[in-house]
């Protein structure tokens, strides 16, 4: 008797221990909800386009639970605007966006506008993408995209910054997702993190 009942004691635990490492497991999973800002004159239907390409990418290269929202568009503030070169400072958008923050979600700023920041030693320089480290907001411009269909990569890009403070690929590999473009980047060959940038 003595026998069976440390058996059932001994199956219980195995039981609780297997039933502990899935929640382990589950709880190592990242629940992130990600919600796209269209901005000035990109589109809601634009951004829900967007959607399930997000979602297939996202779940194909980084390791998580992505839930995607989209928001209604919203002016790009006037204050960022930059006569002299017809561009957005990314400053205020991210500052905009921040003010939008409810609690640890990321917000994904679109537009069709040309943005611009003070990079490598240039004031008002064009770029495609900007987010703050480690932050909680991004803004991504397709207006220099020449092949649109690429513009996950530059979502993917700007989120890595944020979500997981990805720095730019230390390797500065051509073909890594986290190269800086440096004015000439090139997202067609750009199909992998590299091994420094997975870590």
């Amino acid at each position: 008797m003595k026998k069976i009942l440390l058996l059932i004691t001994l199956m219980i635990c195995l039981g609780c221990s297997h039933k502990q490492e899935n929640q382990d497991i589950e709880c190592s999973c990242p629940h992130v909800t990600i919600y796209l800002q269209p901005l000035d004159n990109f589109t809601k239907k634009e951004a829900l386009s967007l959607v399930p390409v997000l979602e297939d990418k996202f779940g194909y290269w980084i390791y998580g639970e992505w839930k995607f929202i989209v928001l209604d568009p919203k002016p790009l503030p006037k204050d960022a605007f930059v006569a002299n070169c017809n561009r957005y400072r990314t400053t205020p958008i991210l500052n905009m966006e921040e003010k939008l923050l409810t609690s640890d979600e990321i917000i994904i700023g679109l537009t069709h506008k040309d943005i611009c920041a003070d990079v490598h030693n240039i004031k008002n320089y064009g770029i495609m993408g900007m987010s703050y480290l480690g932050g909680q907001v991004c803004i991504v411009s397709d207006k220099r995209l020449k092949n649109k269909s690429y513009y996950w990569k530059l979502i993917l890009h700007e989120f890595m910054h944020t979500f997981y403070k990805a720095p730019h690929c230390p390797k500065d590999d051509p073909t890594c997702i986290m190269k800086d473009a440096k004015g000439h980047g090139n997202l067609k060959i750009q199909n992998k993190l590299c091994d420094s940038c997975k870590q």
